[in-house]
Protein backbone atom coordinates (compact mmCIF):
# COMPACT_ATOMS: atom_id res chain seq x y z
CA UNK A 1 0.00 0.00 0.00
CA UNK A 2 2.24 2.64 1.16
CA UNK A 3 5.59 2.81 -0.26
CA UNK A 4 8.15 4.71 1.19
CA UNK A 5 11.34 5.98 -0.59
CA UNK A 6 14.27 7.22 1.34
CA UNK A 7 16.07 10.10 -0.23
CA UNK A 8 19.30 12.43 0.56
CA UNK A 9 18.52 15.63 0.99
CA UNK A 10 20.07 18.05 -1.55
CA UNK A 11 23.36 19.04 -0.67
CA UNK A 12 23.36 22.41 1.54
CA UNK A 13 25.23 25.69 -0.32
CA UNK A 14 27.78 26.78 1.53
CA UNK A 15 28.92 30.43 1.70
CA UNK A 16 32.20 31.57 2.69
CA UNK A 17 33.04 35.37 3.36
CA UNK A 18 36.04 37.36 4.52
CA UNK A 19 34.55 37.59 7.84
CA UNK A 20 33.92 34.33 9.12
CA UNK A 21 33.31 33.03 13.00
CA UNK A 22 35.51 30.28 13.65
CA UNK A 23 35.49 28.07 16.57
CA UNK A 24 37.42 30.07 18.70
CA UNK A 25 34.56 33.13 18.18
CA UNK A 26 37.66 35.28 16.63
CA UNK A 27 36.77 37.96 13.67
CA UNK A 28 39.45 37.87 11.25
CA UNK A 29 38.37 40.66 8.75
CA UNK A 30 37.98 42.72 11.82
CA UNK A 31 41.79 42.01 12.94
CA UNK A 32 40.66 41.40 16.91
CA UNK A 33 40.32 38.44 18.39
CA UNK A 34 37.70 38.31 21.07
CA UNK A 35 39.35 35.16 22.80
CA UNK A 36 42.69 33.97 22.64
CA UNK A 37 43.68 31.53 19.70
CA UNK A 38 45.51 28.84 19.89
CA UNK A 39 46.51 29.65 15.63
CA UNK A 40 48.17 32.64 16.10
CA UNK A 41 51.52 32.61 17.37
CA UNK A 42 53.05 34.85 20.16
CA UNK A 43 56.12 35.29 22.11
CA UNK A 44 53.89 33.90 25.20
CA UNK A 45 52.72 31.24 23.84
CA UNK A 46 55.68 28.92 24.78
CA UNK A 47 57.84 28.47 27.56
CA UNK A 48 61.36 28.71 27.61
CA UNK A 49 63.73 25.56 28.79
CA UNK A 50 66.41 25.60 31.06
CA UNK A 51 68.60 25.21 28.07
CA UNK A 52 67.61 28.55 26.79
CA UNK A 53 67.54 30.71 29.82
CA UNK A 54 70.27 33.19 29.86
CA UNK A 55 73.06 32.55 32.10
CA UNK A 56 73.58 34.70 35.62
CA UNK A 57 77.38 33.59 35.43
CA UNK A 58 78.15 37.01 33.53
CA UNK A 59 75.73 39.25 36.09
CA UNK A 60 77.66 37.47 39.02
CA UNK A 61 80.86 39.16 38.32
CA UNK A 62 79.44 42.69 37.89
CA UNK A 63 79.02 45.23 40.75
CA UNK A 64 76.21 46.42 42.13
CA UNK A 65 75.08 49.62 41.01
CA UNK A 66 76.21 52.80 42.85
CA UNK A 67 73.45 54.65 44.26
CA UNK A 68 74.58 58.18 45.61
CA UNK A 69 73.19 59.60 48.51
CA UNK A 70 71.73 63.43 48.31
CA UNK A 71 73.02 64.65 51.18
CA UNK A 72 70.80 68.47 51.13
CA UNK A 73 70.26 69.20 54.70
CA UNK A 74 66.11 69.62 56.06
CA UNK A 75 65.71 72.92 55.87
CA UNK A 76 62.53 75.81 57.23
CA UNK A 77 62.19 76.56 53.28
CA UNK A 78 61.65 73.09 52.10
CA UNK A 79 58.88 73.07 55.06
CA UNK A 80 57.52 76.54 53.86
CA UNK A 81 57.23 75.51 49.95
CA UNK A 82 55.41 71.91 51.07
CA UNK A 83 52.68 73.08 53.63
CA UNK A 84 52.68 76.27 51.24
CA UNK A 85 50.33 74.21 49.44
CA UNK A 86 47.55 73.82 52.16
CA UNK A 87 48.38 77.20 53.85
CA UNK A 88 49.65 79.80 50.46
CA UNK A 89 51.12 82.04 53.31
CA UNK A 90 53.69 79.70 54.32
CA UNK A 91 55.25 80.60 50.83
CA UNK A 92 55.38 84.66 52.11
CA UNK A 93 57.60 83.65 54.84
CA UNK A 94 59.77 81.33 52.67
CA UNK A 95 60.29 84.15 50.29
CA UNK A 96 61.72 85.90 53.29
CA UNK A 97 64.65 83.58 54.17
CA UNK A 98 66.04 84.83 51.25
CA UNK A 99 66.95 88.29 52.61
CA UNK A 100 67.63 86.70 55.76
CA UNK A 101 71.28 86.20 56.49
CA UNK A 102 72.66 82.22 58.01
CA UNK A 103 75.23 82.25 60.91
CA UNK A 104 76.49 80.02 62.69
CA UNK A 105 74.47 79.96 66.38
CA UNK A 106 75.74 81.91 69.05
CA UNK A 107 78.29 79.63 71.72
CA UNK A 108 76.62 79.33 75.30
CA UNK A 109 78.04 77.95 77.82
CA UNK A 110 75.05 75.69 78.87
CA UNK A 111 74.16 74.08 75.33
CA UNK A 112 78.49 73.47 74.44
CA UNK A 113 80.16 74.44 70.93
CA UNK A 114 78.18 74.03 67.58
CA UNK A 115 80.08 71.48 65.83
CA UNK A 116 83.02 70.97 68.55
CA UNK A 117 84.42 68.27 66.10
CA UNK A 118 84.77 70.51 62.96
CA UNK A 119 87.08 72.87 62.09
CA UNK A 120 86.25 76.60 61.29
CA UNK A 121 86.67 75.60 57.58
CA UNK A 122 84.57 72.48 58.17
CA UNK A 123 81.64 74.88 60.01
CA UNK A 124 81.91 77.27 56.80
CA UNK A 125 81.38 74.80 54.63
CA UNK A 126 78.41 73.12 56.53
CA UNK A 127 76.81 76.85 56.78
CA UNK A 128 77.44 77.39 53.06
CA UNK A 129 75.60 74.41 51.97
CA UNK A 130 72.43 75.13 54.32
CA UNK A 131 72.56 78.07 52.69
CA UNK A 132 72.63 76.35 49.31
CA UNK A 133 69.51 74.25 50.33
CA UNK A 134 67.62 77.35 52.02
CA UNK A 135 68.11 79.58 49.37
CA UNK A 136 66.83 76.93 46.58
CA UNK A 137 63.51 76.19 48.55
CA UNK A 138 63.63 79.80 49.45
CA UNK A 139 63.62 80.66 45.21
CA UNK A 140 60.92 77.83 45.11
CA UNK A 141 59.15 79.52 47.49
CA UNK A 142 59.34 82.59 45.52
CA UNK A 143 57.83 80.69 42.04
CA UNK A 144 55.14 79.19 44.00
CA UNK A 145 53.82 82.41 44.70
CA UNK A 146 53.92 84.47 41.83
CA UNK A 147 52.01 81.61 40.14
CA UNK A 148 49.59 81.86 42.31
CA UNK A 149 49.53 85.92 41.91
CA UNK A 150 49.36 85.15 38.52
CA UNK A 151 46.90 82.80 38.53
CA UNK A 152 44.63 84.79 40.64
CA UNK A 153 45.13 88.06 38.40
CA UNK A 154 44.39 86.31 35.59
CA UNK A 155 41.13 84.18 37.56
CA UNK A 156 40.22 87.35 38.64
CA UNK A 157 40.41 89.88 35.48
CA UNK A 158 38.73 87.22 33.10
CA UNK A 159 35.63 87.17 36.08
CA UNK A 160 35.75 91.29 35.89
CA UNK A 161 35.65 90.69 31.76
CA UNK A 162 32.40 88.46 31.80
CA UNK A 163 30.76 90.00 34.59
CA UNK A 164 31.00 93.62 33.53
CA UNK A 165 29.40 93.12 29.57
Amino acid sequence: MFTTTTSLPSPVLVHTSPCVIQDNCSIDALGYSFFPSSTRQSRHDHRLSAAELPSYSEFEAMPPPQYSVKDEPVTLAMYLFKFGFLFPPFWIMGVFILFSPLRAPPVSAAAGEWLPEKTDAEKQMVIDGMRRAETKWARRCLVALLALVLASLVVGLATWAVLRH
